[in-house]
C-alpha cells in the first residue's frame, strides 16, 4: 500500500508540474506586459480670440514629448517555462529509471497447500483421480522434454490445471487457477508436501524475475514423480476401502 501511495503522489506532482508549464506557456504567448505613463483627459477650455502674435523668425524651440516606459519581461517568462519543462522531464526520467520491486514469493516450505486442502476438503464432490493422474502424466512428459526451464515448469503446471478442471470439482470464487489445481491435487494425492513444492516452483517461474535453472526443473520433476507415486498409494487405499464397504 505504501508503494502505491508513493506512486500516486509522484504522478500527482508530475501532473502539477506539467500543468504549471502549460500555464506559463500560455502566459508567454499572450505577450509581455507593457507599462505606459498616466493618461489624463481634460475638458477643452473656452475659446479665446486673440490677436495673432508676431511671428518670430528662426528655428522654433523643441517641444517636450511624452515617452512610454516599457519593461521587457519576456525573458523571465521564457526562463520560467524552460525551468518547468526541465523539472517535469527530470521527474519523468526518475520515475522511469526507478527499478520496480521484485515480487516477493514465499519459500518452498511455507506454501500452505495442505491447509487450503483441509479447509475446503468438505466442499464440492470428490475429484476424479483419473483426470488428475492424466494431468500428472502430462506434467512429467513436459518436464522430460528439452525446454527452457521457466517454460517447462509453467507448461507442466498448466497440465495440472487442465486435469483439475476436468476432475469434476468446482473452483471457488476466491481461488486462482493455481490454488484450485493445488487443492485438487492435494485431495487426490497423499504427498501434500510435493504438491506444495511444485506450486512454489510454478509461482517462482511464473511471477518472479529470478532466474530459473535446470535444478529447478529437476526439483519439479521429483515433485511430480512423488505425486504420481502417492496417487498410486492413495488410489489403492481408496479401492480397498470401497471393497470393504461393499462386503
Amino acid at each position: 500500500m505504501t508503494t502505491k501511495a508513493g506512486g500516486r503522489r509522484r504522478w500527482t506532482l508530475a501532473v502539477c508540474v506539467v500543468l504549471a508549464a502549460v500555464a506559463l506557456v500560455a502566459v508567454a504567448f499572450q505577450g509581455a506586459p507593457q507599462f505606459s505613463g498616466p493618461r489624463m483627459f481634460l475638458p477643452p477650455g473656452p475659446v479665446r480670440t486673440q490677436a495673432p502674435a508676431p511671428q518670430e523668425s528662426g528655428t522654433p524651440a523643441p517641444r517636450g514629448t511624452a515617452h512610454e516606459v516599457r519593461i521587457d519581461m519576456s525573458w523571465l517568462l521564457v526562463a520560467l517555462v524552460v525551468l518547468a519543462v526541465i523539472i517535469g522531464l527530470a521527474l519523468l526520467w526518475r520515475l522511469r529509471r526507478r527499478p520496480s520491486r521484485p515480487l516477493e514469493l514465499p519459500p518452498l516450505d511455507t506454501v500452505g497447500v495442505a491447509e487450503t486442502s483441509e479447509v475446503h476438503a468438505d466442499q464440492g464432490p470428490e475429484p476424479e483421480p483419473e483426470q488428475v493422474r492424466r494431468g500428472l502424466d502430462r506434467a512429467a512428459e513436459v518436464l522430460a522434454e528439452p525446454r527452457e526451464p521457466r517454460d517447462a515448469i509453467e507448461a507442466a503446471w498448466v497440465g495440472l490445471e487442465e486435469g483439475a478442471a476436468d476432475s469434476g470439482v468446482r473452483r471457488l470464487p476466491a481461488e486462482t487457477p493455481a490454488e484450485f489445481a493445488a487443492r485438487v491435487v492435494a485431495r487426490v494425492a497423499a504427498d501434500r508436501d510435493a504438491a506444495a513444492r511444485l506450486l512454489a516452483l510454478y509461482l517462482r517461474a511464473r511471477f518472479s524475475s529470478a532466474p530459473v535453472t535446470a535444478a529447478d526443473v529437476a526439483a519439479a520433476r521429483d515433485a511430480v514423480e512423488a505425486l504420481r507415486a502417492s496417487w498410486s498409494v492413495a488410489s489403492g487405499g481408496r479401492s480397498s476401502t470401497r471393497e470393504g464397504g461393499r462386503r
